[in-house]
């Protein structure tokens, strides 16, 4: 039986012992800190606006429960299409998805509770599943696509010196079809997780870095939500940070592009807009900057302007992304 069985039988003991005072309710922690939860939101089947939240809540712990004691694992997707008519879309059972998973302060991964994969792979990369099944990105034409359950990769061998992820798909095919690997000169693999990452590919990144050894680099536009990409990878998602065990890559290496480099694009770059600015104040707000970063995030403020990695995709194979790494200059 899996360890988080008995959690979900407590929790449904509770409930029963609320139901006796005809109070049928859920408590779900807003924020946690490792251990310490500040606060709960109270998910009750009493207030009509609430009941339908409270109603998938108990189907999401149902279907957790038996994956806990009789293994396997579901998707999001297939979720949704087991009963529409209950949940009516997938961005409500991925809210409960991720209540449940603040619930038992654990990672949808560790739950079996599995969103389709977005993440691409190229280069010296081969997957051994858990089934005998082999993954060769070398073998493939284009992309590979990741697994949606990482922890049926049972082994990643590869002879790559390193790891570069590329924040959008588009920059990721770009440097595909300039030859990159070629160009380089070095063996390495690319990713992309298609703008924020999900688990599946923050899970293999670090897995990695930290099995594979491997120095991990990363290439984000110039704007704040390129930076937020990058603390995701590094120091997993806000809305998780629950439960990031696994995730993460504290040790990336960011090469660009960095605010600081903008005024050296002249026309490449564009005026900031009110979003923009709302999101450097929440990034800014954070504990876990890194001096450097938050010295970027500065620059953004003072001078106002953003850029896309596309500003410099001319010269990214050539010159960019070479000098950038031989020479050690990333934060």
């Amino acid at each position: 039986m899996g360890e988080f069985a008995e959690s979900i039988e407590m929790i449904a003991l509770d409930l029963l012992s609320n139901l006796v005072h005809g109070n049928a309710h859920l408590r779900v922690p807003r924020n946690l800190s490792g251990n310490m939860i500040s606060e709960y939101r109270r998910v009750s089947y009493n207030n009509r606006g609430s009941r339908h939240s409270f109603c998938l809540l108990i189907y999401m712990l149902s279907r957790v429960h038996r994956l806990q004691v009789h293994g396997g694992s579901f998707t999001v997707r297939g979720l949704y299409y087991d009963n529409p008519l209950l949940i009516r879309s997938q961005s409500r059972i991925a809210e409960a998805r991720l209540d449940v998973c603040r619930m038992l302060n654990t990672s949808p991964l560790s739950l079996g509770i599995l969103a389709a994969s977005k993440g691409l792979v190229a280069g010296d990369l081969r997957l051994l599943m858990t089934n005998g099944d082999v993954l060769d990105s070398s073998l493939y034409g284009g992309p590979l696509t990741l697994p949606t359950d990482p922890e049926k990769i049972d082994r990643i061998e590869t002879q790559a010196e390193f790891l570069l992820i590329v924040e959008k798909e588009s920059v990721f095919e770009s440097l595909l079809s300039r030859n990159v690997f070629g160009t380089f000169k070095r063996r390495f693999i690319l990713i992309t997780g298609k703008g924020y990452p999900d688990c599946s590919t923050r899970r293999i990144v670090h897995r990695l870095a930290e099995e594979n050894q491997l120095a991990a680099y990363i290439l984000v536009d110039a704007d704040p939500f390129g930076v937020e990409i990058m603390l995701v990878y590094r120091h997993g998602s806000q809305s998780m940070s629950f439960s990031s065990q696994g995730l993460t890559t504290p040790a990336l290496r960011w090469i660009g592009l960095h605010p600081s480099e903008i005024p050296a694009l002249g026309t490449g770059a564009v005026a900031l807009v009110a979003g923009d600015n709302k999101k450097i104040n929440d990034l800014l707000a954070r504990h876990d900057l890194e001096p450097g970063v938050r010295q970027e995030l500065r620059m953004l403020q003072d001078v106002q302007l953003k850029a896309e990695i596309e500003s410099v995709i001319d010269f990214l194979t050539d010159d960019y992304i070479p000098n950038k790494i031989n020479r050690n200059l990333f934060l």
